[in-house]
């Protein structure tokens, strides 16, 4: 390995390249206000889930019980509403059970049956430690909060509002208007708390709001108001150093042997310390296994171990009313859990803090010295093992913080890594040979921009041959285009054909596809290549979606000139296929080949038989972004010169556009139909798909399952029918 320094000029350029580079990164950061980023936690979901699954999480507490309120417990009450007097009988066995507190995590926020909630208001009084809940609206900006009259909002306004201790500036979130408990509720519960929830920009539950700020005074959380009351510490005992921690003091005449310690943002949000997920975490038991039990003298001295002194949250997780939610452990959970979380979090002291500003720009600037350092030798090996190095060590450096409860930016860090690393690179390539540059721009004109990327920077990838991933191709044809050209004069042709290829090609590079080639009015074209592509079927379908609303708009623009009405066909298939340079030692190709490529060609022109202008595949189908696309299910078919069946559909368009409310009708009619045309029941298909054709009665492909249906004879079909039809042309 070469450790002779480069040139005095490539290293007076290496330290100029590494102070530009980190200039404008804390510049940036100093602009934004933070270094952390929406990637950064989406990054350390994953290693949240492997310490969690590892053992390295929080502590779990044995304190917290759930009392769950679910779809048997809806069967055993033998009601399809939640009743108030149910819930009454719930409350006095906890009471019975002594337990230390009962949170509910439901809203009661009108009078019901006026004996049942008679019944649930004196069995709050009677338990005496039950908080309730108040949702709000709240701004970021400050508002006054919108009051209303009665109980609820007298005890939120009397009761409820406290100043703590306040340190640094705040930047609070401001309550403006509330969902409050019943008044005769309200009037019996002990204390309450917000459960208003937060969702980060991705939808993930990840940090809650500890305060709410009314007027010049703030209100707890559910958990803070919980633990406050326990730990015997007054409101306005607690310290909120803004933008750092909240300090829940060890005073005396509390029972803390040590300060509890949040961190927390500017805003007062602190990051959850979720122990477990919901199905391994907490101690749980439904409403009527609690009562059925109870009413068992044999088991209710288990009760009594399972809920003495306990803390019980009480929820509803039953289908259709749960409030569910999206975690960093997991999706769709009922988000009572980010309040017993917290509340666990104050009981073990366990929370995790993230990392200063002061403490990420020193380690990016670190990074920069090091990564300028390493550059100035004449081999490259030396920076790029460096660079290997530090990537790999931050990898080790999140986990090793994660593990201790300290969250580290990762992503913040790696791309500022990728950043100075990258941009060294470049600025040394620029200053060694401009020659690249023009080697690039006019191998650009020949091959895809993407691809001339990659051979520059891999050169060993300039042999034949090619690997085997799964990308997205397509297929366009125009309709009748041999009619259309027979009409033309030659110039008036080639100008029109060369409008059309310009504006679809676009389309296509516009949303991340490579042109493979031209044939004639055909376009070939590949999404997922040469770099990866994680959405590339997304990217493919919507493309043919744009291609067919662009060329609607282009007909009519030629309708104006007296020029030819031109539609297109479109076939997308998504699968295994073999991408790289195909050809002979000196003229090659970047292409792709395989049984998917020629499948999606042969469903380009399958769209003749249905009578549609846009067909995907079913594997295609499976790599759609769930709820994207609105598609209908055409048929199964098996394409000329193959024996495998492969069920089609046909692209309607987005899910965000509307759709004519006759034409949904049509699909999901259609889909029913199919599905029983596929189960055999050839009676209720033939019933489904008259409806569906009087829905369209145009539409051909109905027709054509009708005429399917009548050749069948159902006592002659073999076992391994499956419904399929044959393509007798390409």
């Amino acid at each position: 390995m070469n450790f002779e320094l480069k040139s005095r000029k490539l290293i007076r350029l290496i330290v100029v390249l590494v102070t530009g580079l980190l200039t404008p990164l804390f510049i940036f950061w100093g602009v934004s206000g933070s270094v952390w980023t929406q990637p950064d936690f989406q990054a350390l979901d994953l290693f949240y889930r492997l310490a969690v699954k590892s053992g390295h999480g929080p502590k779990l507490s044995p304190r917290i019980v759930y009392v769950t309120i679910t779809d048997e417990t809806y069967a055993y009450f033998g009601k399809n509403i939640l009743d108030r007097a149910d819930m009454a009988r719930v409350n006095s066995v906890l009471n019975e059970l002594g337990v230390e507190a009962v949170a509910y995590d439901i809203i009661f926020a009108r009078p019901s049956n006026i004996d049942s909630d008679r019944k649930f208001a004196e069995s709050i009084n009677e338990l005496g430690s039950i908080y309730l809940p108040m949702a709000f609206a709240y701004s970021k900006k400050e508002k006054s909060f919108k009051w209303g009259e009665g109980i609820a909002y007298e005890r939120f306004r009397s009761d409820c509002l406290r100043r703590p201790v306040e340190k640094g500036a705040a930047m609070p979130f401001y309550a403006t208007r509330a969902l409050m408990q019943s008044d005769s509720f309200a009037e019996a519960a002990f204390n309450f708390g917000h459960i208003s929830a937060f969702n980060d920009s991705d939808g993930v539950s990840r940090h809650v709001i500890m305060l709410l700020k009314v007027g010049d005074r703030y209100f707890p959380t559910l958990s803070l108001a919980i633990f406050l009351d326990y730990a015997r510490v007054p409101f306005n005992k607690m310290i909120v150093d803004w933008g750092k921690k909240i300090v829940i003091p060890a005073i005396k005449g509390g029972i803390l042997e040590k300060d509890v310690v949040i961190p927390i943002d500017d805003r007062g949000r602190a990051f959850i310390p979720f122990a477990q997920k919901w199905g391994k975490g907490f101690k749980k038991m439904g409403a009527h296994r609690l009562l059925q039990y109870f009413e068992d003298e044999d088991l209710r001295g288990n009760l009594s171990e399972f809920f003495e002194g306990n803390f019980v949250f009480i929820g509803d997780i039953s289908v259709g009313t749960s409030d569910l939610g999206q975690t960093p452990l997991e999706p769709d959970v009922p988000l009572i859990i980010t309040h017993t979380s917290m509340l666990n979090g104050m009981l073990t002291n366990t929370f995790y803090h993230k990392w200063s500003f002061r403490q990420i720009a020193g380690l990016v600037l670190l990074i920069g010295i090091l990564l300028g350092v390493s550059a100035l030798p004449r081999s490259s090996w030396i920076l790029y093992g460096t660079g290997g190095f530090i990537l790999a060590g931050t990898i080790g450096l999140t986990w090793l913080q994660f593990v201790h409860f300290s969250l580290f930016p990762v992503v913040t860090v790696v791309v500022s890594f990728l950043f100075i690393f990258f941009g060294l690179i470049a600025g040394m390539e620029v200053a060694v040979s401009r020659e690249r540059a023009f080697i690039k721009n006019a191998f650009s004109r020949y091959v895809p921009e993407g691809v001339v990327n990659q051979l520059l920077a891999n050169p060993e990838l300039l042999h034949l041959g090619g690997d085997e991933r799964v990308i997205t191709v397509l297929f366009s044809d125009i309709e009748n285009f041999t009619s259309i050209s027979e009409k033309m004069a030659p110039p008036d042709l080639a100008g029109l054909l060369n409008e059309y290829l310009t504006e679809m090609t676009d389309l296509v590079l516009d949303h991340g596809g490579i042109i493979d080639k031209y044939e004639g009015d055909a376009i070939m074209a590949e999404y997922g290549a040469p770099l990866p592509m994680p959405d590339h079927a997304d990217k493919a379908v919507r493309t043919g979606l744009k291609m067919q609303g662009r060329l609607k708009e282009l007909r009519e623009k030629w309708g104006e000139k007296g020029l030819p009405e031109m539609r297109c066909r479109i076939g997308i298939n998504t699968g295994p296929m073999i991408i790289g340079n195909m050809g002979s030692d000196r003229v090659f190709d970047y292409t792709v080949i395989g049984d998917a490529v020629n499948l999606a060609s042969r469903l380009e022109g399958a769209n003749k038989r249905y009578n549609t202008y846009l067909m995907i595949s079913e594997f295609t189908h499976k790599y759609l972004t769930p709820g994207m696309f609105s598609t209908r299910v055409l048929d199964v078919i098996k394409v000329k010169g193959k024996k495998k069946a492969v069920k089609v559909f046909e692209v309607c368009g987005e899910t965000s556009e509307d759709m004519d409310p006759n034409l949904e009708s049509f699909h999901k009619t259609y889909h029913t139909a199919f599905e029983a045309y596929l189960a055999r029941d050839f009676v209720f298909a033939r019933e489904k798909f008259t409806e569906a054709l009087s829905l369209q009665p145009d539409d051909p492909t109905s027709k054509q399952m009708l005429a399917r249906i009548d050749a069948l004879n159902p006592d002659e079909l073999p076992a391994d029918w499956d419904g399929s039809v044959a393509l007798t042309s390409k």
